[in-house]
């Protein structure tokens, strides 16, 4: 069996390799989507010329929300050690632009001190070593995941919102925001190892938890902080509880998600996997799909402000 960097030089090859053939395994996902292929009993996973292993025999495929449009090749080994290749079609996702006014408390956050953005350019260094999450270890999660609070009302769809804050400063909103209380317990999405635990200056206390297999979900203004860098974790377990520290109109639970390093829409994993679009899907189903993942119409009077 090849090993991991062999392996991983395979998904490099052209969409055209094996002989000038084209590969017959495709699926559509769109920007921020998450495609799947099912049925082989898979082992390893490979795109973007990375391996990670399969989460119960099933390839997932995660899409950053701001991916190029286009054809990228993905690969599956299943559980006999053979290899197949596929191509994942990209498509363009239209996303809400939401202009929003901040109140006077919150200028601090536009206009920051010279200190201040020294401190969250610091930060930013130290989150950035950690977004790529554990591809050496298997998943401590199946899917769907654990919804991060006991009762989770509707949210308002806006993850990928583009806000614009007083008519100037810009900020691409890539996790997702529901209303929940203050002080209501934030939970775990899976098994884990938290990865940093810490206050910071946009997205106040914040708790980052690495699943493995490449997942790692955050969770930001949280009121208070109950675990500490280092600890593992359950699913279901207590993280903290919802608060609005940082740059937050008011208390929200807001959770984001990066898989291999890619900004994914949180609500497609608290769903019935099945719901994904997927290499043996249909052209109409996978129409339905995309479509159903699309549909995002942001209240923008409701929705509260956060950076990730």
């Amino acid at each position: 069996m090849p090993s991991a960097r062999q392996y991983a030089g395979l998904l490099l090859c052209s969409f055209f390799c094996a002989g000038g053939a084209i590969a017959a395994n495709i699926v559509t996902a769109p920007q921020g989507g998450v495609a799947r292929w099912a049925g082989m009993a898979a082992s390893e996973c490979g795109i973007y010329g990375k391996t990670y292993p399969a989460v119960d025999a099933v390839c997932y495929y995660p899409v950053d929300i701001q991916t190029t449009p286009g054809t990228h090749e993905i690969a599956l080994r299943d559980q006999d050690g053979k290899q197949h290749l596929g191509s994942l079609r990209v498509e363009k996702a239209e996303f809400p632009q939401v202009e929003m006014e901040l109140p006077p408390d919150l200028d601090r956050y536009l206009n920051p001190s010279a200190e201040e953005t020294r401190r969250a350019a610091s930060e930013r260094s130290a989150i950035g070593k950690i977004l790529g999450g554990s591809t050496d270890q298997a998943a401590q999660f199946s899917l769907p995941l654990a919804k991060p609070a006991a009762t989770l009302p509707k949210s308002p769809d806006d993850f990928g919102s583009e806000r614009l804050f007083n008519k100037e400063h810009k900020s691409l909103h890539s996790g997702r925001d529901y209303p929940v209380g203050a002080g209501s317990a934030v939970k775990a999405v899976a098994d884990g190892t938290v990865v940093l635990a810490a206050d910071h200056f946009f997205a106040g206390n914040s708790v980052y938890v690495d699943h493995g297999d490449g997942l790692v979900s955050m969770n930001f203004h949280l009121e208070s902080i109950s675990v500490k860098e280092g600890d593992k974790v359950k699913r279901g377990q207590t993280l903290g509880k919802v608060g609005g520290t940082g740059r937050a109109t008011g208390p929200h639970l807001h959770i984001g998600l990066r898989w291999l390093g890619k900004r994914i829409d949180p609500a497609l994993l608290f769903d019935n996997p099945t719901s994904l679009p997927s290499v043996s899907d249909s052209p109409a189903e996978a129409e339905r799909k995309i479509e159903k993942a699309e549909q995002r119409d942001p209240d923008e009077g409701d929705t509260p402000v956060d950076e990730d």
